[in-house]
């Protein structure tokens, strides 16, 4: 082996691809070209003797000699990012990167505001893909395919780190305006018998807070619906008189400028009992997830963009 013509940036992409199995995915992660990737292989086959990645109609398949290297590989770029992140100044001006950002519908559009107003006016040279949430991305954040998500809570710890820029303290009430609840107390069996519609802010909940507390204390709730869509709920409620619950600001300051949807907040007990049914072992909230995979200076200080801009955005939002 000829393990002077080892780099890092082929270690780089040694450990892409045995992540994504795929030379077209590596290259739009690390922002090169398809061949470039097969040219890095052909140094990495030609510097260990070894096939490495074995094409299969599925995609790539790991050697028995790339399944001995991976670890002491991961540990070389660990290493190289810690030096790299506590030893070289980072300068965000020439900084560079594409990113993939997945979040709940109700956090989109703050997530663009955040990258436009102010991680772009520092880092103009990066680029992002903001997409909508729809479906358990653990697997894909572990892997580092997917940069960051703002989720509620359905997310699992392993190799994933969260940190909550905001608990969940409010919920509020959605409904057609001039709706009969708003001219009743905000009690539990008052809610109970109107029609619910609900906008599934945590997902990980096999049937919905209102309905669970209902069960509870031997109330029916005639459920309507689910979406995880603001602009899907937003036509249920002004066709119907159902009602709807949002734990979400950005949700309220939306249905503020829809015109025929009202919203209040829920009265601090009911909320607390409400609330008290997600039993997922740690404070609900909300949470920037990432994987402990990329800790480069680049996604570190995004990491630190992101976090601090929503959980502005969030508080700015609870004040209005």
């Amino acid at each position: 082996m000829n393990i002077d013509k080892l780099d890092y940036h082929s270690l780089v992409i040694f450990e892409s691809i045995s992540r994504h199995l795929n030379a077209g995915l590596v290259a739009n992660e690390l922002g090169m070209s398809i061949s470039s990737v097969s040219r890095h292989l052909g140094i990495l086959r030609d510097i260990f003797k070894d096939a490495l990645f074995i094409r299969r109609a599925q995609g790539f398949v790991l050697s028995d000699k790339a399944i001995q290297l991976l670890p002491y590989i991961k540990q070389l770029l660990h290493d190289y990012q810690v030096i790299k992140h506590n030893h070289i100044h980072f300068n965000p001006l020439t900084a560079r990167g594409h990113f993939k950002i997945y979040a709940y519908n109700e956090f989109t559009y703050v997530i663009n505001k955040v990258i436009h107003q102010y991680i772009l006016t520092q880092a103009p040279n990066l680029s992002f893909e903001v997409r909508t949430l729809s479906s358990d991305c653990s697997r894909a954040i572990e892997h580092g395919e997917i940069d960051f998500a703002v989720v509620y809570e359905r997310f699992k710890d392993h190799k994933i780190i969260s940190e909550m820029f905001s608990p969940t303290e409010e919920l509020f009430l959605i409904a057609k305006e001039g709706h009969p609840v708003f001219s009743e107390a905000f009690t539990l069996e008052n809610l109970c018998q109107y029609d619910y519609f609900s906008l599934d802010n945590y997902n990980d909940l096999s049937i919905p807070l209102l309905e669970q507390l209902g069960k509870k204390e031997g109330m029916a709730v005639n459920m309507l619906g689910a979406t995880d869509n603001i602009a899907a709920l937003s036509r249920h409620i002004l066709d119907s008189r159902a009602i709807s619950m949002s734990c979400n600001v950005f949700t309220r300051e939306f249905y503020a400028l829809i015109k025929g949807i009202q919203t209040a907040p829920l009265p601090s007990e009911l909320t607390e009992r409400l609330l008290e049914q997600i039993t997922v072992g740690r404070r609900v909230g909300n949470y920037l997830i990432y994987s402990e995979i990329n800790q480069s200076p680049t996604h570190h200080w995004l990491k630190q963009q992101l976090f601090n801009g929503i959980r502005d955005e969030w508080y700015l939002a609870m004040r209005r």
